[in-house]
């Protein structure tokens, strides 16, 4: 990883007056960089790594961004960890950030004091920041000549970071450990955005998951269930009746019930841990109408539909 982060930064600016299609330092920051990141975390279910040096044109700005699918699936959205580079090639950041089009796509003028004060609030779940990482301000625009405005907003939207300089780069090993511990909190975050924050939500966590000690698990499988995405896959994957009961909301309530249903994971919450969880559609997944979804979590084994089967059958 070290010698392709050489060669990027040394490569870049001479790059950048280039012709753009199939550049080896553009194929190095898709291709290259992020096979080598995919290999440290070595999950690809569960992370995706996207490159960037320009769609089309060169990016003063290049990035390599790791995307939990449970949080998102585009750098244009959610929060991630992501490599991205100064204008000037002096360094790079490994930095906890934001995805910022959606929300100047939102936002507009204020968009750059609005991922200041959600970068504050995740700083305040983190808690306790690592020593080897700071949430100091990052800068990213060194050159005059950099007139996108992209580059203010990633500096706005940084959460915390680590700044390595070009002329002294660590070796992988370090790499490595930076970017394991940067996921860990990351993974921290996520925890976090599954408590419940009205008192119906709190008294309905209670009510459903009562059994369960570590309610962090309970948490992490609403994120899995929830996940448009993955929902949405399991869904066309699997149809829209009821896999216990057998309910199909159109045949019930007409033209309003077209394509619901709700994905249930057939994990136990019980068993879930948070880098190996299974995330197959086909396999990992069924459907369930919402009454039959809040009951199975009722039983003492919410991967066994045959259980619930033989309960309303009797």
């Amino acid at each position: 990883m070290k010698e392709d982060l050489e060669y990027l930064l040394s490569g870049y600016p001479t790059a950048y007056g280039q012709e753009f299609t199939d550049h080896p330092i553009a194929k190095l920051i898709r291709k290259s960089i992020p096979d080598k990141i995919s290999k440290v975390i070595n999950n690809d279910i569960r992370y995706l790594i996207k490159g960037s040096a320009g769609a089309g044109n060169w990016s003063s700005i290049p990035w390599v961004a790791i995307l939990d699918i449970l949080i998102t699936n585009t750098p244009q959205s959610g929060y991630y960890p992501v490599f991205i580079f100064r204008d000037d090639m002096s360094g790079f950041y490994l930095s906890l950030n934001q995805g910022v089009t959606d929300i100047k796509l939102k936002y507009n003028r204020e968009a750059k004091e609005v991922l200041k004060i959600k970068a504050e609030d995740y700083r305040a779940q983190i808690g306790i920041i690592p020593s080897k990482f700071n949430k100091t301000v990052i800068e990213l625009r060194k050159l005059k000549s950099t007139k996108s405005q992209l580059p203010v907003l990633y500096e706005a939207g940084n959460i915390i970071s680590k700044f390595y300089s070009a002329y002294d780069l660590p070796e992988d090993t370090q790499l490595k450990s930076d970017i394991i511990d940067m996921l860990r909190i990351y993974e921290s975050i996520s925890y976090n955005e599954g408590m419940p924050t009205t008192q119906a939500e709190i008294e309905n966590d209670e009510e459903k998951y009562k059994d369960y000690e570590d309610l962090r698990n309970f948490r992490f499988h609403k994120r899995i269930e929830r996940n448009r995405q993955l929902s949405k896959k399991v869904k066309q994957l699997q149809g829209y009746t009821c896999k216990v009961c057998g309910l199909n909301f159109v045949d019930k309530y007409g033209v309003i019930g077209k394509k619901f249903i709700e994905a249930h994971h057939l994990k136990p919450i019980s068993s879930l841990t948070k880098d190996r969880v299974q995330l197959d559609a086909r396999t990992d997944f069924t459907v369930l109408c919402s009454n039959c979804h809040s009951m199975i979590h009722r039983t003492a084994d919410p991967s066994d539909l045959e259980a619930l089967k033989r309960l309303i059958n009797r």
